[in-house]
């Protein structure tokens, strides 16, 4: 996708990109943020195991849909900021 979009004026994409913003629209404004989720995310992986994924399947669907909404909307918001530059 971004070797073509590149030469069609499009925004770089990349599978982390809603994350980041996601990230950033709920307070994380350093690199130390996303160094700090990263560790947090492996302790929890080592810990807990396969308990933890338990956990996330009952974890509410309707939950993660409205966190993708609003890291959807920072991406919008990033590109019609880069558009209207």
């Amino acid at each position: 996708m971004n070797l073509v979009g590149g030469w069609f004026g499009a925004m770089p994409c990349c599978h982390g990109a809603g994350g980041l913003a996601g990230q950033y629209k709920f307070g994380g404004r350093s690199g130390g943020c996303v160094a700090i989720l990263g560790a947090a995310k492996l302790v929890l992986g080592f810990v807990l195991g396969s308990s933890l994924a338990h956990f996330f399947q009952q974890f509410p669907v309707g939950i993660l849909g409205v966190l993708l909404l609003f890291a959807g909307i920072e991406l919008a918001m990033a590109c019609r900021d880069m558009n209207n530059k």
